[in-house]
């Protein structure tokens, strides 16, 4: 018997419809009544289960097409129901994390449990991990979530002497920056440890990147992730990369608008501080355009949410005043941000969990 795209005995009755391709053989069987036994002893030896075509089920027998027809709604109606009381029909579940500066101590292990707990199907680090000259320590912290890992390269990884190849080799990486669909997400990684001026390779790979994620139908969010953060507010970090960037800025905030870029998620500076939507202000590049003030629920908006996540346990940088731009920031807990796509891939609702459980911050973004 053929099926799929081959050509089928125009005698034959074929019948296809999708299902989840964990119903196997075994589970049909199991699943029918005993009303219906004796149609499923019939049709058995005719339905075919295509794993390669998607879920693919095909009915075919040279049998009266009237009664092949009642028969085969009547055993794909107990199929579907029993399907949906399975959950097999429900949309993929996505659930994603994300926090960076790391280190490896009893707070980078309550960062892992945080993260842990709420079962995520990606874990994004956003960058500086064990602050040692190897991976090992923080390798070890995460094994409980180490599957789900994709990581940025962050300052205190960059080099060779301070771990990059083990980093690189761990997570699979041939480059620092990179991109993959989660789900209806498509994410983006930056490296901020490298050129990313105008005509750069980097630049060049983000601008190309987004402008297919945005066209793509399949993709419903464009989430960008890199270490070393576009926007802040005046905190107690001495460094000069602990202010807002204006090479950044005026690069990517930029091409984050005209390719309607959802999400910006950073480290580098150890606290949680997180914008309202935003826009890129061309006359003073680091006072963006605040396009909404509601504190928390966007509807459609205009411009990005930026989130700084740099509370995984390494220590806290103070906040020394709230910038115009900013929400919410927080310098007292370290944490995780964790995100969901419901209603149909429509809404993300993200939540930021203190280690003690609590939550410190949350918002939604609706489509």
């Amino acid at each position: 018997m053929l099926q799929g795209e081959y050509a089928v005995d125009p005698n034959e009755l074929v019948i296809d419809f999708d299902i989840s391709k964990t119903i196997t053989r075994a589970r049909f069987e199991e699943n029918t009544t005993d009303m219906q036994g004796e149609i499923r002893n019939k049709l058995l030896e005719n339905i075919i289960y295509d794993h390669k075509n998607k879920n693919s089920v095909s009915i075919i027998n040279k049998v009266n097409h009237t009664f092949l027809l009642s028969i085969s709604l009547l055993l794909i109606s107990t199929i579907l129901a029993s399907s949906l009381q399975q959950g097999i029909f429900a949309q993929q579940r996505v659930n994603v994390a994300a926090v960076g500066d790391w280190g490896c101590n009893s707070d980078t292990r309550n960062t892992v449990n945080n993260i842990n707990a709420k079962k995520p199907t990606l874990v994004l680090g956003l960058g500086d991990y064990s602050y040692q000259t190897t991976a090992k320590c923080w390798l070890n912290a995460i094994k409980p979530i180490d599957k789900k890992v994709k990581i940025n390269i962050g300052n205190h990884e960059s080099l060779p002497k301070y771990g990059l190849n083990q980093y690189m080799k761990s997570f699979g990486l041939s480059k620092q920056y990179y991109s993959f669909d989660h789900g209806n997400i498509h994410i983006l990684t930056m490296a901020t440890e490298l050129s990313s001026k105008k005509g750069s390779d980097q630049f060049k790979f983000v601008e190309s990147d987004l402008k297919k994620a945005s066209s793509n139908t399949k993709i419903k969010w464009i989430v960008v992730n890199l270490h070393k953060p576009l926007y802040t507010s005046p905190n107690s970090c001495s460094s000069s990369s602990c202010t807002s960037s204006t090479s950044l800025i005026n690069a990517y905030h930029p091409l984050f608008d005209k390719y309607r870029v959802d999400l910006v998620l950073q480290g580098h500076i150890h606290n949680y501080q997180r914008t309202y939507p935003i826009q890129y202000n061309s006359k003073k590049p680091t006072s963006p355009i605040v396009t909404t003030k509601s504190t928390s629920n966007y509807n459609n908006p205009k411009g990005e949410v930026f989130v700084i996540v740099g509370t995984g346990g390494i220590n806290f940088h103070g906040l020394k005043s709230k910038a115009s731009f900013v929400s919410k920031q927080d310098a007292i807990r370290f944490g995780a941000l964790d995100f969901t796509i419901t209603n149909s891939g429509k809404k993300l609702d993200a939540k930021f969990y203190g280690n003690d459980g609590s939550i410190r911050d949350s918002f939604t973004i609706q489509k």
